[in-house]
């Protein structure tokens, strides 16, 4: 079964594919790295953060780590849910768009947390030019 969609147009040629991990207690990051071919830019559009159907009632907080020198006290992590079991167990993000390399982080809670989306690959192409017709 593809699950990948492809559409195109003159100036560039669009491909998307299904993404989604998995945070728990026993793998608390997860950093998205896609491995473009060629000339392409990639995005990551999150979007949906819920938890497993085996979390505790506690509270689970994801957050987006920044990246680079981790050393670097400046930029701080970013929390991206505050999920809860009886609560809030899922939230839906509507236009968020990353760019990677992005590393997720179960800060609080023990999982496991699932966050979806798709990759979306753009790779411009060339213009196109119709061939000419000759008469016979």
């Amino acid at each position: 079964m593809n699950l990948s969609s492809t559409s195109s147009t003159e100036e560039k040629a669009v491909t998307t594919v299904l993404w989604g991990c998995e945070l728990s207690q026993e793998r608390r990051t997860w950093t998205f790295r896609p491995q473009p071919e060629g000339k392409q830019s990639c995005r990551l559009l999150l979007h949906t953060i819920c938890l497993g159907e085996k979390a505790k009632e506690e509270m689970h907080r994801v957050e987006i780590l920044p990246p680079g020198n981790r050393e670097d006290k400046k930029t701080q992590p970013v929390t991206i849910a505050s999920l809860q079991a009886k609560v809030l167990p899922m939230v839906t993000m509507v236009g968020v768009q990353l760019s990677p390399p992005i590393t997720f982080q179960l800060r609080a809670g023990s999982g496991p947390v699932f966050l979806s989306g798709q990759e979306r690959y753009e790779k411009k192409a060339g213009k196109r030019t119709r061939g000419s017709k000759t008469q016979h």
